[in-house]
């Protein structure tokens, strides 16, 4: 008479485990239906295979890297406005040459007389004019607008605009600052400029 199998201590099943087998007995067929496919008669069977199946171990999970932080994106800051300049109102320049630009003790190397033009003529040739200037190295020119008072009291429209057009681009680029010629020299109907040094 054959010895009897030894009994084997079966463990608990794991809820996991436990989920296995109630799904293995909806839905795993027998092996006399499918060749190969394995088949458990009763819960017993199951937990003898799950005893002999070498547990997984989890797999270790990746370290994440502690990156570096994205640089920021640099700002660059806005230019800074230039300021305005008026007769008189000279910031980009050192005091002693304001000084002597209002005094008109500075050598005039170039004029330009704005009698008689359009505004739209007298802008087109004091860009040209400045430019020229500042391409050729000239330090300190005049240019005439005429007094030019209006009806109403107003200055004409040149000693009005003149000023102003030397505040906007491609002008004030060009420009360091500007006064009244003196009195000998046309007083307040023509302006000393003085141009910016070429880099």
């Amino acid at each position: 008479m054959a010895a009897d199998k030894p009994t084997r201590r079966r463990r608990p099943l794991s809820p996991e485990e436990r989920a296995l087998w109630d799904h293995v007995t909806r839905s795993v067929r027998r092996a006399t239906d499918t060749p190969n496919t394995p088949s458990f008669d009763d819960l017993a069977d199951f937990q003898d295979a799950m005893a002999d199946t070498p547990k997984l171990k989890p797999s270790k999970q990746s370290k994440t890297r502690n990156l570096p932080p994205l640089a920021a994106t640099p700002v660059t800051p806005p230019k800074p406005t230039a300021p305005i300049l008026a007769p008189g109102v000279t910031p980009g320049m050192d005091r002693s040459t304001a000084r002597r630009l209002k005094r008109g003790q500075l050598d005039i190397e170039a004029t330009l007389d704005l009698h008689g033009h359009t505004q739209t003529a007298a802008h087109r040739a004091l860009e040209a004019f400045l430019s020229a200037s500042f391409n050729a190295g000239r330090r300190t020119v005049r240019v005439i607008t005429g007094k030019g008072g209006r009806e109403d009291g107003r200055p004409g429209v040149l000693k009005d605009a003149v000023p102003r057009w030397l505040n906007e681009l491609p002008m004030r680029q060009w420009v360091a600052g500007f006064s009244y010629a003196p009195r000998q020299d046309g007083g307040e109907g023509a302006l000393h400029i003085r141009v910016k040094r070429r880099r």
